[in-house]
């Protein structure tokens, strides 16, 4: 048998290592895929159940999202533990940019105050993608609420101190340091109940169980449309730009200031390519003009100029910030 022309050994060869180091560098170098990202679906955690502010607040981003990404954006509600649970499970996730969370001011700021144990560390746990949403709190109450503004709540509850709860979204929440913030300055005795979201705590409401309650434009919105729940204030320094009909509890008397926010994560160590495509998606639809008029609608202010870095030093400003309203709010982890 003839032995093969030396240009055709050589080029062989040439074409074996070339196809090894091919492999090679797709296997070590994976954050090459952050070129043709996302490839498939991506699920994106909620810490709250579903019907709440921030799930409200993300499902009007999905539309403009699936275009702008090229794929399907899933929510999973993963509530319970004042958005641990949510943040854990992301924080555990492989760095691929499938998995991500929507962070708020507990999960990357009260919690860290409020738990010894935590199974995440806000800072190191995470890479920051963008911060989208600052969300003020209103407080409603049971039409059977015999008051029609704040002055005369706080009358009622002290007529009938001990008797009456509110509700929140989960102990450590921005739901419940509103309520523990409205109680200390006001001097009302009323009970906390804690739930595994916003939505179940509505419900309980809404029944008459407990009778007052701060959360979001969002979650509220229909029901004090429908006469099912009374507005009385907004606790923020400022009005709505979705409600400026509503005072501020400030207005009527009461320095409580109480707020969220919405932000997206992704585990550590996920590619810079891949964070920077997802902060560039998701800036563009919370900032889309059709779609900040939805979020007007249900009481969220869309973030703009935002990006990784700012979230960042954003999440390291609230890490600051929060332990001394906790303690002055006398909140402890339940």
């Amino acid at each position: 048998m003839l032995a093969p022309p030396k240009v055709h050994r050589r080029r062989l060869v040439q074409a074996v290592q070339a196809f090894a180091m091919l492999a090679l560098s797709s296997e070590l170098l994976p954050a090459r895929a952050g070129t043709d990202y996302p490839e498939k679906p991506i699920k994106l955690l909620v810490p709250f159940a579903p019907g709440g502010g921030q799930d409200l607040f993300i499902r009007n981003l999905l539309p403009r999202l699936a275009e702008l990404l090229g794929q399907q954006v899933v929510i999973d509600n993963r509530a319970g533990a004042s958005g641990n649970i949510a943040a854990a499970a992301v924080a555990q996730s492989a760095p691929d940019g499938y998995t991500l969370l929507l962070g708020t001011a507990a999960t990357h700021g009260m919690n860290q105050t409020m738990f010894r144990n935590m199974p995440f560390d806000a800072q190191k746990s995470f890479e920051p993608v963008t911060l989208l949403a600052e969300v003020p709190l209103v407080l409603v109450v049971h039409p059977s609420v015999p008051a029609n503004d704040v002055k005369g709540l706080v009358a009622y509850l002290k007529a009938n101190p001990g008797k009456f709860s509110y509700g929140s979204s989960g102990t450590g929440a921005p739901l419940h340091l509103a309520g523990e913030l409205f109680k200390g300055v006001t001097g009302v005795d009323i009970l906390h109940v804690p739930y595994k979201g916003s939505a179940p705590a509505i419900v309980d409401l809404l029944a008459g169980r407990t009778i007052m309650q701060f959360d979001t434009f969002a979650a509220t919105n229909s029901y004090v449309k429908a006469g099912k729940l009374k507005r009385l204030a907004v606790a923020s320094a400022r009005r709505a730009k979705s409600a400026p009909e509503v005072p501020t509890l400030l207005e009527q008397g009461y320095d409580v200031q109480a707020y969220s926010w919405s932000g997206l994560f992704a585990p550590a160590r996920t590619s810079a390519a891949i964070v920077d495509k997802l902060a560039a998606a998701f800036a563009k639809a919370v900032n889309d003009p059709a779609v900040r008029e939805k979020l007007y609608d249900i009481g969220f202010e869309p973030v703009s100029g935002s990006g990784p870095a700012q979230l960042r030093d954003f999440v390291a400003s609230e890490l600051k910030k929060w332990p001394e309203i906790v303690r002055l709010a006398n909140i402890k982890a339940e």
